[in-house]
Order: structure tokens, then sequence, then C-alpha cells
């Protein structure tokens, strides 16, 4: 009964943390002008790969950080740095400029990823979690968030076909703005977190 409410306390807390409902409009702009075998495969492919990179932080906590002398402030400002180059491409264009259809693809998903949904707060939440908990109920927590979390995806994609591609084309620049909103914020947050350690 213990692993069990521990376990639901682990994946509760780090579902709330991953915030897949607010990350929806990011994944939208991903998936925008894709099939629905597309949109699927790209968020299967998310899911995939963060829950990799989630359990990566569960297991390793801050060793590689401190390793290469990362913090999570420097996540926060190079993340939102990224976030902000891909929102300025947005806005203007409507969609990821330059390079092929792969190479853009490949960009679009790396900061939904991480920073978005794998982001320091995430990070910080594996390595706390599993410090209290232990790694076996963090690191099954995690998959269990992560598979909620692709379950609101799913359903974030199936929306996304009932508008079309015109409402598509609207939502995904202004959805940009936000995006460019958000990547500041991280570069402010990280900036100020530098700034008041040193």
């Amino acid at each position: 009964m213990q692993f069990l409410s521990d376990l639901a306390k682990v994946t509760i807390t780090l579902f709330i943390v991953l915030d897949p409902v607010g990350l929806t409009p990011f994944l939208y702009t991903v998936t925008a002008h894709k099939s629905p075998a597309e949109s699927r495969h790209i968020i299967y492919r998310v899911a995939a790969s963060a829950t990799i990179l989630l359990l990566f932080f569960t297991i390793t906590g801050t060793w590689v950080l401190e390793f290469f002398g990362v913090t999570l402030q420097d996540l926060q400002i190079s993340g939102g740095l990224l976030l902000l180059i891909i929102a300025v491409q947005l806005v203007i264009s409507g969609d990821e400029a330059g390079g092929s259809g792969r190479e853009q693809q490949s960009m679009s998903e790396t900061p939904l990823i991480s920073p978005l949904l794998i982001g320091p707060g995430a990070i910080t939440a594996a390595v706390v979690l599993a410090t209290e908990y232990h790694i076996p109920v963090t690191a099954t927590g995690a998959v269990l968030a992560m598979i909620a979390s692709l379950l609101v995806f799913l359903v974030a994609g199936f929306l996304q076909r009932l508008i079309g591609r015109s409402g598509t084309d609207l939502i995904r620049r202004i959805f940009g703005v936000l995006i460019a909103a958000v990547g500041v914020s991280y570069m402010r947050v990280g900036l100020i977190a530098l700034i008041t350690h040193r």
C-alpha cells in the first residue's frame, strides 16, 4: 500500500510539473499541416524522447549537469533563446524557415521535448522525488506521468483536425507570439537567478 501511495504522489506531481495541457498549443505548432498518421508519429516520438530524458535525469540526478558545469539557470537561458528563435520564424513565415522538411520538423520537436516538456522544473522535480521516494518508484511514476501526457497530446491532435488548414495557419502564428513570450520568460528567470546567486 505504501508503494502505491508513494507512486501516486510521484505520478501526480510529475504530471502537474510536465503540464501537458499547457503544452498543447506548442504541440499544435509542430503537428500543423501534418496528416493524422504523421501527427501521431510525431506525438509518439516526442513522448518517447521525453520519457527517456526524464528517466535519464531521474537516475543520474544532477551528476551529469555538474560534470559538464551546467546549471538549471543555464538550461533556462539557452532553452529560452532557442524558443525565441523558433517563435520569430513562426510569426514571420508561419513555418520554421530554412532547411529541409526533416530538418524543420526536428528543429520544431527539439524545444518541445526540452526545455518545454522536460525543462528545469521537471528535472528538478525528478531529482528531488528520486531522493525522497527512491529511484524505482520515481522512475515508474515518470513513465506513468508520460503515458498520461501522451493521452492528452493525442486528444489535442484530434481537436486540431477539426478546425482545418486555414484555422491552423492563424493559430500557428498566434502561438508563435506565445512561444516568444515563454522564451523571454525562461531567459528572464534564468538571468535573474544567475545574477542573484553570484
